[in-house]
């Protein structure tokens, strides 16, 4: 299990969202639900549209509530990562009459031979008394999670407030059910086949980070002017991009601090504008950026113009600020 994005949201939301009312399950070859290899079954409606994007949601039960736990046990959920789905997003839990709404400990712990073993991170958080599915946002705690690992979901007691938890026992159709594991001493987990837990997680299968777009000069320009205000802009098609990850190196040089960036309000992506108080040398001028998207995806680009001040001529675009913002 891999625990490596460099992120510092300082995100808390609980938000609401949408689900299906029924989610097919699988188990695996041997009937038994406490080792299923888990795929997404559901889209994770993540905007106010209720169009999702990347995420996706890893589930065990029908989606209907029989019965809740109420005892000293903290619960935990075995997954198994279908895909390389780089960071958990989110802890889901099925809400009835209130009863998660003293604050819990939601988190996301390793695999320790067929058992929850250490803990990769989690993050408080209360329920509503407003039944229904609820997003617990555990993308502070940068979990990273990649095809075939083996994680679980667990709520844990909070002060000595009991996890009381929402169950299935009625489905599969089969009568195959028990997908959870319970602890109450913290020192040994067991595993319960009395229900399906419903507890589950999303993850978010984004791995590609920003891009290059609209670079002027254009990669292999000549003939271009030395006072030319080089520009070009950062985008990315999934998440949004950390403004202070972006890092810009022009004829060998760190000139973040000496750009003009500045963020599209309706795209997300970020136009970066330089021009050297002196003007370029004439010469090859090589370009490099760096920057990373909410989720820790990277990305980086180079490539190289031409200056010849002596030329007639510019394949370069008007480069004026005010010319250059316009457009964006």
């Amino acid at each position: 299990m891999k625990k490596v994005i460099l992120m510092a949201l300082m995100l808390t939301l609980i938000t609401t969202v949408a689900w299906a009312s029924e989610i097919t399950l699988t188990t695996d070859s041997s009937g038994h639900a406490g080792a299923i290899s888990v795929v997404p079954k559901v889209e994770h409606n993540t905007g106010e549209d209720g169009e999702g994007d990347s995420e996706e949601i890893l589930s065990w039960d029908d989606g209907v509530m029989d019965g809740y736990f109420d005892d000293i046990y903290n619960r935990a959920v075995q997954f198994t990562a279908p895909f390389d789905c780089h960071v958990v997003t989110g802890m889901v839990y099925h809400e009835d009459d209130g009863i998660l709404s003293c604050p819990y400990y939601f988190a996301i712990y390793d695999d320790l031979n067929g058992s929850p073993g250490a803990e990769l991170g989690g993050v408080m958080a209360s329920g509503s008394a407003v039944d229904g599915w609820y997003d617990i946002d555990v993308i502070p705690s940068e979990i990273s999670v990649y095809e075939g690992d083996v994680f679980y979901g667990v709520v844990v007691k909070n002060n000595g407030e009991m996890p009381i938890l929402c169950s299935d026992t009625t489905e599969p159709l089969n009568a195959i059910h028990g997908n959870f594991y319970k602890e109450g001493s913290q020192v040994e987990w067991t595993f319960d086949d009395t229900a399906n837990l419903m507890l589950r997680v999303v993850v978010d299968n984004d791995v590609v980070g920003p891009f290059t777009e609209n670079p002027n000069p254009a990669p292999g320009d000549s003939g271009v002017h030395g006072d030319v205000a080089m520009s070009f802009e950062i985008s990315d098609d999934g998440h949004s991009i950390e403004r202070k990850s972006i890092l810009v190196v022009v004829a060998g040089e760190d000139v973040t601090g000496d750009c003009t960036i500045s963020q599209s309000s309706v795209t997300g992506s970020f136009l970066i504008v330089y021009q050297p108080e002196k003007g370029f040398d004439n010469g090859d001028v090589y370009v490099y950026w760096h920057a990373e998207d909410e989720l820790g995806n990277g990305g980086e680009d180079n490539w190289y113009f031409i200056v010849e001040d002596d030329s007639e001529g510019s394949n370069t675009v008007e480069t004026t600020w005010g010319a250059i913002k316009d457009t964006f």
